[in-house]
């Protein structure tokens, strides 16, 4: 639509133009020291019409040969930049010498050359040529100065992998004394420090991983259940013991996990007293199996005063089939027969497990049921086999 219409107004003008020319066609006059040019317009017009396109095209054949060497170098950059691309595929087939040769061919035109190294030290360190992958590592930390933290942190999982701990430990000390804000490397020291248990370093990085690492929260919270562990199991004597203890967080005290290792060091330095009453407050508000057993082992002497605490916790988490057999257990131990079968019976009501069927058949044995008990310790045997045999996935 538009071009029909340009079409026509050039047609309208230059008829204009021709009526002004056939009516007085002029003339242009062309003064140079003694001497004068006369030219008619249309002449005139039309050379400067002939001056500009041999100027516009003078320039075109000026600038050809800078165009085609980008053109040129676009070409061979794409070039390169496909055959990193076929490097990258023929890593994830296995074809680590293709890849290899790929990336070596593609490192001096791509437009990524640092990805074209990174795959040359992947593919040769996937084919263990140990030296030649170092050998790369070198040139490209020298090479490619603003990335030495991605070629540390290659090098310092190459190290973990090969178990170099104590290289990449120094690794991962150049990378966060360059920038201590760099998460993944810590990650990676956190490991080593759980390796070399070395809970009072990552105890002080803690925050720094809860803040910025991509842990997962259950991940975090699991390390620090595992420091604090940890910690409390490396004091030597009580008042250490107790003074790490009330420094924690609410939260942390409640985990019976924790909770429990604090109870279970309590008691092994002769504070019986103070641990049972840890138990006892947080018994009362939840239930935890680990304590319940802590507390029958630090109480083992007195049972006649723990079968009347786990009497009273039966009362009040009715549910909990391991407080019911661990309560038959000390039951047994006392010699109270009837009251240890009304138990197991109780707790294979509301959920069959091998144990109570293997504690069942000692007490029905004892009775001189002996088919019975035969009986009771085929069903605990069946369920044990039937658990420790693999799941075949329809």
């Amino acid at each position: 639509m538009k071009f029909g219409l340009y079409i026509v107004l050039t047609i309208l003008f230059g008829a204009f133009i021709a009526q002004i020319l056939n009516e007085n066609p002029g003339y242009i006059s062309i003064y140079f020291r003694d001497y004068v040019i006369e030219l008619s317009l249309i002449f005139f017009c039309f050379a400067l019409i002939l001056t500009f396109l041999f100027l516009h095209y003078l320039i075109k054949t000026l600038k050809a040969p800078k165009i085609i060497l980008k053109k040129t170098r676009i070409a061979i950059q794409n070039k390169a930049n496909n055959l990193l691309e076929k490097s990258y595929l023929e890593m994830l087939k296995g074809n680590y010498p293709i890849a290899e040769k790929y990336a070596k061919k593609a490192r001096f035109n791509c437009s990524s050359p640092l990805l074209a190294y990174m795959q040359i030290i992947h593919a040769t360190d996937a084919q263990k040529n140990c030296m030649q992958r170092d050998d790369w590592l070198k040139n490209a930390f020298k090479k490619f100065k603003y990335a030495e933290e991605v070629i540390l942190y290659t090098q310092a999982k190459i190290q973990i992998r090969e178990l170099n701990y104590e290289d990449a430990r120094a690794t991962l000390g150049k990378i966060i004394e360059k920038n201590p804000n760099n998460i993944l490397a810590k990650e990676l020291l956190t490991d080593l420090y759980i390796r070399f248990s070395e809970w009072e370093s990552l105890s002080n990085d803690l925050d720094d991983i809860k803040n910025k690492s991509k842990f997962e929260k259950d991940k975090i919270d699991k390390l620090e259940i595992l420091i604090c562990n940890a910690l409390i199991n490396s004091k030597d004597n009580i008042k250490s013991i107790k003074k790490y203890w009330k420094g924690l967080s609410k939260s942390l005290k409640n985990n019976p996990i924790l909770l429990n290792e604090y109870c279970l060091k309590l008691s092994s330095k002769n504070e019986n007293e103070n641990a049972k009453k840890e138990i006892l407050s947080f018994m009362k508000k939840e239930y935890s199996n680990d304590l319940v057993k802590t507390f029958i082992k630090i109480h083992s002497n007195q049972t006649t005063d723990v079968i009347k605490k786990l009497s009273q916790w039966i009362e009040k988490y009715p549910q909990q089939t391991e407080l019911l057999l661990m309560t038959a257990k000390v039951r047994i131990k006392n010699e109270e027969w009837h009251e240890a079968k009304n138990l197991v019976e109780k707790a294979i009501s509301i959920e069959t497990k091998e144990e109570s069927f293997f504690i069942l058949g000692e007490i029905l044995f004892h009775f001189g049921k002996v088919d019975s008990a035969c009986e009771a310790y085929r069903k605990g045997m069946k369920m044990k086999i039937n658990k420790s045999q693999p799941k075949i996935s329809p």
